[in-house]
């Protein structure tokens, strides 16, 4: 049914994973169109009390594709399309609209638009070798999937504006300790204590939850659509410059980026 997630129903929790492993689960142009579908097709599914977002192996997700970020610049096509950068938004938006709860399990690493996704869900439970990775600078980008408009809310802009400029990995305590993260797991038990937090979110009364949700998202994320519009345009700008085109190559070629700005 679905190219490049899986979606499987256990008891009433629809579990969505990232399916790409051969990429580090990076998203691609499928993936923006299929996550949303699954999100809505959940939400809509009167069985369901809660929804599970995780990685098929080792990551939750790399974020971008970088060998299509390669494709572009080769093809000196004009860079990343503000469509495709919309796109991520909407899978955020995706999971804010979503009628029911939705937990990120992070395997692995979250990273970039990963981040993102992670962010824009109602809970997220790591283990204590999981990791946040803002990693947009590195690629000479200022960053997409609402994952500023997230960590501002969740952190301030002071230490959002670190995060997504230096770049260090989040690991799962660290992440508890900005409030980033909802429950910090022992190495290897990912999936059970996951398994167990969800069935504890599932028990809650579901139709109060999708009210409460609506109200959230009506005062305290009415501008993510705007700040979604935005951020396609200055993703699109910033991969025009030759910071972005040397971030890109730097990272095949497996040296460090010299970044000579304007």
């Amino acid at each position: 049914m679905y190219q490049t997630i899986l979606y499987e129903e256990k008891e009433n929790i629809a579990y969505i994973t990232f399916n790409r492993p051969e990429v580090g689960n990076a998203f691609s142009e499928v993936s923006f169109r299929e996550i949303p579908e699954a999100l809505t097709k959940a939400s809509e599914d009167g069985n369901i009390r809660a929804v599970v977002l995780t990685g098929k192996g080792k990551l939750f997700c790399g974020g971008g594709d970088i060998n299509q970020f390669k494709e572009m610049i080769e093809k000196d096509d004009g860079g990343i399309p503000e469509h495709l950068v919309e796109a991520t938004g909407a899978m955020g938006r995706a999971i804010r609209n979503c009628s029911k709860p939705v937990i990120a399990s992070i395997n692995g690493a979250a990273a970039g638009a990963g981040m993102g996704v992670a962010l824009a869900a109602d809970f997220r439970i790591m283990e204590k070798r999981s990791s946040l990775v803002t990693a947009f600078i590195g690629m000479g980008l200022p960053g997409d999937t609402g994952v500023l408009y997230f960590l501002q809310k969740m952190v301030g802009i002071s230490m959002a504006t670190e995060l997504l400029m230096f770049s260090k990995p989040i690991k799962g305590e660290r992440a508890f300790e900005l409030g980033l993260a909802n429950k910090v797991v022992e190495d290897g038990t990912l999936e059970e204590e996951t398994w167990a937090f969800v069935k504890k979110v599932a028990s809650l009364p579901t139709q109060t939850i999708s009210y409460q949700k609506q109200l959230s998202n009506e005062f305290f994320y009415s501008d993510l659509e705007k700040f979604n519009y935005r951020e396609a345009q200055l993703m699109h700008l910033s991969s025009l410059t030759d910071d972005h085109k040397e971030a890109v190559t730097a990272f095949l070629e497996k040296r460090a980026p010299h970044f000579r700005g304007h």
